[in-house]
């Protein structure tokens, strides 16, 4: 394994990256596969933020630099949801991406001409199951239908 420089992750400046990595901390601080030397370019990712932004940092909040909670996709769509704020489903989708973090119950997917939807968080087996439902659908560019609630969380998921 190479050594790299420590990262900033998402609302992380330089200098804490560096006092985490002095200090021992354990997080992620090395480019994704395929990151290259473009990857750094803001937006690349789809994350909206540089290399590495996706790493957050390991453990709970309580390990968080103030004013970082759990962290989210920064893409935002390119308009909001016709049904936004109430439950409907929303059917003959595609997911174009997928976003997770390595903290607990935070998954998101990217649905075509919707945008960044989490995942909902109720429970590991029913985020676990989505997740993996929502990586098949992208990977064999499948259709899906899905339920949001008022919450915005996808609920139930149908991959045809």
């Amino acid at each position: 394994m190479a050594k790299t420089k420590p990262q900033a992750g998402p609302g992380e400046t330089a200098e804490y990256a560096s006092a985490a990595a002095a200090s021992g901390e354990s997080r992620p601080n090395q480019l994704p596969p395929g990151g290259g030397a473009t990857a750094g370019a803001k937006g690349d990712c789809g994350c909206g933020g540089g290399a590495g932004a996706s790493g957050g940092m390991m453990g709970g909040s309580a390990s968080l630099p103030p004013g970082v909670g759990d962290a989210a996709p920064s893409l935002r769509p390119p308009e909001e949801g016709a049904g936004a704020g109430i439950t409907a489903w929303l059917n003959n989708k595609r997911i174009t991406g997928l976003w997770t973090i390595n903290q607990n119950r935070n998954s998101w997917v990217a649905v075509d001409g919707v945008g960044w939807k989490k995942l909902v968080n109720n429970s590991d087996s029913a985020i676990v199951a989505l997740t993996v439902l929502g990586s098949h659908a992208r990977e064999k560019n499948s259709v899906v239908n899905y339920r949001e609630e008022a919450d915005g969380m996808i609920r139930e998921m149908y991959v045809w």
